[in-house]
């Protein structure tokens, strides 16, 4: 049985969903008819993200030289996403609310779903202090003071835990080593969190239960106290796109489980995508978004057409599997690879247990039981090359992949394609 299902009912749900899209929509348009590009303007917004970037500058006296300046990525009260850059020596503002005065850059509507540029003639700091600062306190204090190591390792945990962005250092590791889907808060990290707090209340729940309301569904309840503790991450996270996309499909897929629907299931899937689109159109410009939706709609074609054998190969066999498939769509977005990649496969397997048992050691402030071997990774460099998919492989690819839905020979195709594709890569990186 499915959520939806037959023409009249599907196209009740579409038609609804199409109504808050064009409003949603419409409202931005609004927002972005209101910027004049012909004048300065006030904005004020947090910082998301800092970093620093250098330059070479002509000089007759130093032909070395070079320039530096600050990129800082803003969120404005409407969460719509401005770029500018400061050539003076600032300290490091990230999380932080400023006031920008300056010049936006004329950009397009569908630009604007993305970001803007905005000519920043001064920038102020704001009294106002992001919610979680304290979370980041906590977390940074448990970590060893070893020159500026100690923000790295706490960004790291920052980053698993509140989504803060990583910092550089992190990001060439990740990049090289293929863990963004590991370290960027996702579904993954929903499933692994979902998990962990059911088996934390499942013996407790049991002891109340014999007591004083056996007649219970204990799946049901503990499943609606989980969600609940889900919704209040998802709010702590400030609605992140791919962990926001996995909460509501949990949600529709407790509801369902529960109604003899089945779960695994493209048309769940689909209901999600539109439903998350309808409410934040600029998801559909969203990497993240794209990626989590992309992942799961792989997972569901192993599930759907892969053979049912012994557990310990099935599982090598899906990670192996998910991991070649999404590849192509991956380097659309971002560029990097390397043979070590790989390594994401059992180092996936080894965060089950790593990420809870993070959490609950920074809980107790024993966060720095593994500050040494980060440490230790920081010093990894794998080499990686560059390489970006172009738009029509990937439009044959998603084809292929979309009619693999229903054919089976069409899903051993779409993962020799996949192989292939990995094949072309370790050529040229080689």
């Amino acid at each position: 049985m499915e959520l939806i299902s037959g023409l009249r009912e599907w196209s009740w749900v579409i038609g609804i969903l199409v109504v808050v899209f064009v409003y949603s929509l419409g409202h931005k348009y609004y927002e972005f008819s209101k910027i004049d590009f012909s004048s300065p303007q006030e904005i004020h917004a947090q910082v998301l993200l800092q970093y620093e970037k250098f330059k070479k500058k002509t000089s007759k006296y130093n032909q070395n030289a070079t320039d530096h300046y600050f990129v800082l990525k803003l969120m404005d009260l409407e969460r719509n996403i401005f770029y500018t850059i400061s050539k003076e020596d600032i300290k490091m503002i990230a999380n932080r609310y400023v006031r920008v005065y300056g010049q936006i850059r004329e950009c397009s509507f569908m630009q604007f779903l993305k970001s803007c540029y905005i000519n920043a003639y001064s920038i102020s700091l704001l009294h106002k202090r992001d919610f979680r600062d304290k979370i980041r306190s906590y977390i940074d204090t448990q970590h060893q003071n070893d020159g500026n190591a100690h923000n790295l390792i706490g960004n790291l945990y920052r980053a698993l835990f509140i989504a803060d962005p990583l910092d550089k250092s992190w990001r060439e590791i990740s990049n090289a080593l293929g863990l963004a889907h590991i370290i960027a808060i996702s579904g993954f990290h929903l499933g692994i969190l979902s998990t962990f707090l059911y088996v934390l209340f499942r013996p407790f729940y049991r002891y109340f239960q014999r007591r004083y309301f056996s007649y219970r569904n204990e799946a049901y309840d503990l499943g609606g106290l989980v969600l609940i503790f889900m919704f209040g991450y998802l709010l702590l996270l400030d609605y992140q796109p791919s962990f926001f996309r996995s909460f509501i499909m949990a949600i529709v897929g407790f509801f369902v489980y529960f109604s003899g629907i089945r779960i695994f299931s493209f048309s769940l899937l689909f209901f999600v995508c539109l439903f998350c689109i309808a409410f934040f159109p600029a998801l559909v410009l969203n990497a993240g978004f794209i990626l989590s939706v992309a992942g799961v709609f792989y997972i569901f074609l192993f599930i759907k057409h892969f053979p049912k054998i012994s557990k310990i190969p099935y599982w090598i066999c899906f990670d192996i599997a998910i991991f070649l498939n999404i590849t192509s769509i991956v380097h659309y977005f971002f560029p990097y690879f390397s043979p070590y990649q790989f390594i994401s496969i059992p180092v996936s397997i080894l965060f089950i247990i790593f990420f809870p048992l993070s959490l609950v050691s920074h809980f107790l402030r024993l966060g720095d039981f593994l500050d040494y071997f980060l440490l230790k990774a920081l010093l990894v460099k794998p080499p990686v090359i560059e390489y970006y998919t172009s738009i029509w492989w990937v439009i044959f690819y998603v084809g292929i992949s979309l009619y693999a839905f229903k054919s089976k020979i069409a899903y051993w195709f779409l993962n020799a394609l996949s192989v292939g594709f990995f094949i072309f890569l370790l050529l040229k990186y080689l």
